[in-house]
């Protein structure tokens, strides 16, 4: 993780303080009752003969390990608490976690979950994480965990864990994004399990929930969906009359994931956890607006305490960034970083920004904070404005993540993996409305109406767009095989003539919509002044044609195959076969639950 997670309560008072959050109460899962895990474990970081073993719960507890061994199962409650306080049980190995407490989540009056406090209020969450050590490579191995809290004791279920998988051992990886709690998501990720088998991998491209500070989003929304219980097998969302319990992937396979706009909470200090997410500025305002303070709120000029105000109010990834532990291989820390799978390089980038509306008032003076202007009201306020669609983190030419991205396509894991993966949020290619504006650093214009009204909009010059004209160029040169995006709620896919692949496999089954002609629908364009030649409202701003899939497509009233699937009907979940060296995404209709899905559309990897 980018912070040791026993640093975590470092940080509490001053988060405290700045959320508003309510002081802790000291209660336990472990008073008066059993305690419970709040995450069955998950596994991170393999690596050649070792895996780490990761789960939550809402108490901090005395004792907490993982029992690894072929009589893992077998344990009774009693052989299961000797191992847990220092005993030797045969036939199992016993690695103790280290714990560490989550510095940021919390729930308010918008969530999810029975009697939620009236204002944002701390939820105590302790992550426990330990090495399995000494595994042989190409074997699976019983584990569960074991965590003790004021003498009473809970276990998890059995599942089976391995190191990192070898060169030549086959893989199915799951290709997916975009679960933010939706109503599908379960029934998707339950039937790619039914549907292949053991999944050997997660590749998620960005927006795991919808809120990142907000903790039953992750662990126990009531709605049934949250994210880990639809990836543990253990949700429960109720659609159309059948209630899908999700896919027990991530207790038995590693999850590597990208940032999307759904992992960036924003400035803290605001009422509401909706409100913070949707108000981050560029780090560049909040360090300006620290200059004007600095003074009140630092006058010794510590520079930790500088770095905390401008990260509260700028935007960050800190409960991302706690919850799992990623590799990491470069500036980027957990943020963008590549790393092996068996046959595949994977290279995991960060490229998001804010996401804002696009309605524009005639009148200026009624302008709000969308994409392309700001309210006039706040336009002397750096931190109460929006910044237009602003980008996280650069990645076009010159930038950091850029210069990296250089070195690892020329780097000997990339030039001898048999398959080359790149996994970002927002991709160059795409027919969802999510392409509009550009994806490009927004070009702020200020002006002055004739009754002295401060008028900002922002413009996003087309040429600029540094996915199409930095990203992409670098990766069709560099010969990487497969693209993997999300963020438009679709499926769509493009090959460029260097053999690139472009794959957004995001319509879990709640999608945005396909703007092409045969969709008949098209994305709004922003009216003059703003230049219509910069926003495009049908087709890829990629330029590339998207493919109609090669065994089952969908098609139109007229019989026409679509190059998409944009119908809420259908849910849709794609698998990378590295045996095969084939991407395999399968359809399944939400309205005829008894009938299993269908191969959509099949293509081999470098064909």
């Amino acid at each position: 993780m980018s912070r040791p997670i026993w640093q975590f309560t470092a940080i509490v008072a001053v988060l405290t303080l700045l959320m508003g959050a309510a002081a802790p109460s000291g209660a336990s899962a472990g008073t008066g009752a059993d305690p419970v895990l709040l995450t069955e474990p998950f596994l991170q970081s393999p690596a050649k003969n070792s895996v780490r073993v990761v789960w939550l719960t809402e108490f901090a507890g005395r004792h907490h390990v993982v029992v690894v061994g072929h009589r893992a199962g077998e344990l009774n409650r009693a052989e299961l608490r000797a191992a847990a306080t220092g005993g030797k049980i045969r036939g199992v190995r016993v690695f103790r976690a280290r714990t560490g407490e989550l510095s940021r989540v919390a729930e308010d009056a918008g969530s999810q979950i029975p009697d939620p406090p009236a204002q944002i209020t701390r939820r105590h969450i302790w992550r426990h994480e330990a090495t399995v050590r000494g595994l042989g490579v190409g074997s699976r191995t019983p584990y569960r965990v074991v965590s003790i809290d004021r003498g009473a004791m809970v276990a998890s279920d059995t599942y089976t864990l391995a190191p990192a998988a070898a060169p030549g051992q086959a893989q199915q990886i799951l290709l997916t994004s975009d679960h933010q709690s939706m109503p599908n998501t379960p029934a998707n990720l339950q039937k790619a399990v039914e549907t292949v088998g053991r999944i050997d991998a997660v590749f998620l491209a960005g927006d795991l929930v919808n809120v990142p500070d907000r903790a039953s989003e992750w662990f126990d929304d009531q709605r049934g969906g949250a994210f880990f219980p639809a990836l543990q097998g253990r949700a429960s969302r109720t659609v159309n009359g059948v209630t899908w319990t999700g896919g027990e992937i991530l207790q038995n396979a590693p999850i590597f994931p990208a940032i999307g706009n759904h992992e960036v909470q924003g400035r803290s200090g605001l009422p509401t956890l909706n409100e913070s997410f949707n108000a981050p500025v560029p780090r560049e305002v909040a360090e300006a607006a620290y200059r004007k303070v600095a003074r009140q709120v630092n006058p010794r000029n510590n520079r930790k305490i500088k770095e905390r105000w401008i990260l509260e109010n700028s935007f960050n990834t800190e409960t991302y960034e706690e919850i799992f532990s990623l590799p990491t291989s470069g500036p980027g820390g957990e943020r963008w970083y590549a790393t092996t799978v068996g046959d595949v390089r994977l290279i995991s980038l960060y490229a998001t920004r804010i996401w804002r509306g696009t309605g524009i008032a005639a009148d200026p003076a009624n302008w709000q904070r969308t994409r392309y202007t700001e309210a006039p009201a706040t336009t002397d306020d750096l931190l109460a404005q929006g910044w237009g669609s602003h980008i996280f983190e650069e990645i076009g030419v010159g930038s950091r993540q850029y210069r990296w991205l250089q070195r690892e396509v020329a780097s000997r894991q990339f030039r001898d993996a048999k398959y080359t993966v790149v996994m970002l949020h927002e991709g160059p290619h795409g027919l969802g409305d999510n392409v509009n504006p550009p994806f490009t650093d927004p070009v702020r214009t200020v002006q002055t109406d004739a009754a002295g009204n401060t008028l900002v909009r922002y413009d996003y010059p087309r040429a600029d767009n540094v996915l199409t004209r930095d990203v992409a160029p670098l990766l069709e040169s560099a010969g990487v095989n497969l693209v993997l995006n999300g963020h438009s709620h679709l499926w769509n896919r493009f090959t460029a003539e260097s053999g690139t692949h472009y794959l957004e496999t995001s319509n879990v089954g709640n999608s945005y919509g396909a703007f092409h002609p045969l969709s008949g629908r098209s994305r709004p364009v922003p009216p003059a002044p703003w230049n219509p030649d910069n926003y495009l409202a049908q087709g890829n701003p990629g330029g590339l044609e998207p493919q109609v899939p090669t065994v089952a497509p969908l098609t139109d009233p007229a019989g026409t195959p679509l190059p998409f699937v944009q119908s809420n009907d259908y849910s849709v979940f794609s698998v990378l076969d590295t045996g095969t060296g084939e991407v395999t995404s399968y359809r399944y209709d939400m309205r005829t639950p008894d009938v299993a899905p269908v191969v959509l559309d099949r293509f081999p990897l470098g064909g």
